[in-house]
């Protein structure tokens, strides 16, 4: 990761893709923290779309440091939006039950996507974007950024096979790739495999 890690990412649409641990959220804390430092953490929005995971969920399944959040500095004038999101897949005990929190949490980042037209931001940072892509879809995500006027986009995704197939990850994936075919008319994809912990 270290090559990437001077990666300029001011006006580009960057994609970070990866399995779980892989560094995605840690890389984009770096870049976020570089422009903060550079003085522009008023022109940016950052969505937290990390599900809450108890760390004893963590533990049994084998999954510490899953869905680890993008925490802006407070006195950075990011406008940091976030909500509470359940973990779908590692929360539920069926495939209905994980349908049923991916809608809802779909429908809570939705309201968060909503406030971007009117925050004056150009620079957006996304966390976990997999887990809106549960229930949502590419398209309308692309079309709130593209409403906002974002000129520069990072965005880090779950891509990988350690949280299980089923209907909802293919559902997942399924959206995943369209939007990273955006990325690869757009802008650049970063896909990371060492993992980590």
């Amino acid at each position: 990761m270290s090559e990437l890690q001077n990666e300029d990412c001011l006006g580009k649409y960057l994609f970070i893709m990866g399995d779980v641990n892989t560094g995605k959220t840690t890389l984009c804390r770096q870049w976020l923290v570089q422009l903060c430092q550079q003085g522009l953490g008023t022109r940016i929005a950052l969505i937290d779309m990390a599900p809450h995971i108890p760390e004893a969920l963590a533990l049994e399944r084998g999954l510490v440091g899953a869905g680890g959040s993008l925490l802006p500095s407070p006195a950075s004038g990011v406008l940091d939006l976030r909500t509470h999101l359940d973990a779908p897949r590692l929360s539920s005990t069926s495939e209905a039950e994980a349908m049923a929190k991916a809608v809802r949490n779909a429908h809570a980042i939705e309201a968060l996507l909503a406030q971007l037209p009117g925050s004056r931001r150009d620079i957006l940072f996304i966390n976990d974007v997999t887990l809106y892509l549960q229930a949502g879809f590419a398209a309308g995500l692309l079309k709130h950024i593209a409403k906002a006027d974002i000129k520069t986009l990072v965005v880090n995704g779950y891509w990988g096979e350690r949280l299980g197939g089923g209907e909802l990850t293919r559902r997942e994936k399924a959206e995943t790739q369209r939007l990273r075919q955006s990325f690869a008319r757009r802008g650049r994809i970063l896909e990371l495999t060492r993992c980590y912990g």
